[in-house]
């Protein structure tokens, strides 16, 4: 019982730590799309254009990581109520 709550917590913090990387990589996008003549911008980036781009990589690639962290969450949960559903009816998987 110890090691399935030891599992669930890092299961847990695994997923809302992908869901704050992808608020953050989603913001980033939109800071660079919104702001293409920031310093950091033209210091990283040879013109706005690669700023816009970037940008919207960015924002794709945080909502796919979003999409791909909620459907792990979902297959492991679903997962979970299998396995409950073993333990109590007696049967084995295999």
């Amino acid at each position: 019982m110890r090691n399935r709550n030891a599992q669930n917590i890092y299961k847990k913090s695994v997923f809302f730590m992908s869901l704050a990387m992808s608020v953050i990589y989603v913001l980033a996008g939109l800071f660079f799309i919104v702001f293409p003549y920031s310093t950091v911008a033209q210091n990283l980036l040879p013109s706005a254009k690669w700023s816009y781009i970037l940008g919207a990589l960015l924002v794709i690639y945080g909502f796919y990581r979003a999409w791909r962290a909620i459907q792990s969450q979902k297959d492991d949960d679903d997962d979970e109520d299998e396995e409950e559903y073993r333990y109590y009816s007696g049967k084995k998987n295999g």
